[in-house]
């Protein structure tokens, strides 16, 4: 019997490597590094957060993922953030007007007086104005994603759009 080219025809050792490569996943992003994308009009940011990264002493053990999906067209930016290890129930989360190793004013609330103990995802939208979309869009090295906490009220974790 003959067998057709496609996994059969690779013998279990092709076929397992094929299948580590299919549920291995993509790679995780280094502290520092930015995933960004665009589709449709909208612009996807992937961000990861660290204690490190805020400028007046941070969570050091806290750690956070964000997606930011900005659409200037719509005047939306949708967040799904993702956090761990912080001390203290967080508070709010938003995007800051500023270069890294410094502190900015708020540019975007994505909640503000929120009271979440321990690990949580929360993910929403909100609405905003097309000018500071398409800023942040344009200059994305100029704004940052801050989680802030009862603990660290001033910056837990912190990561830089660009």
């Amino acid at each position: 019997m003959r067998h057709r080219k496609g996994v059969r025809g690779m013998g279990l050792a092709g076929a397992f490597s094929v299948s580590i490569l299919v549920f291995a996943g993509p790679a995780q992003a280094s502290p520092h590094e930015v995933d960004v994308a665009h589709q449709d009009g909208i612009h996807r940011f992937s961000v990861q957060l660290n204690g490190a990264e805020s400028v007046t002493p941070g969570d050091a053990d806290g750690q956070g993922f964000a997606r930011l999906d900005l659409d200037p067209q719509q005047g939306t930016a949708c967040y799904e953030i993702t956090w761990k290890q912080l001390d203290g129930m967080v508070t709010a989360f938003h995007l800051h007007a500023a270069r890294r190793g410094s502190d900015g004013p708020h540019w975007i609330d994505f909640f503000n007086n929120q009271n979440f103990a321990g690990s949580h995802t929360v993910k929403d939208c909100v609405r905003s104005t097309r000018e500071k979309i398409e800023t942040v869009i344009e200059y994305p090295s100029s704004y940052y994603l801050q989680v802030h906490s009862t603990a660290f009220d001033k910056g837990a974790i912190r990561g830089q759009l660009g």
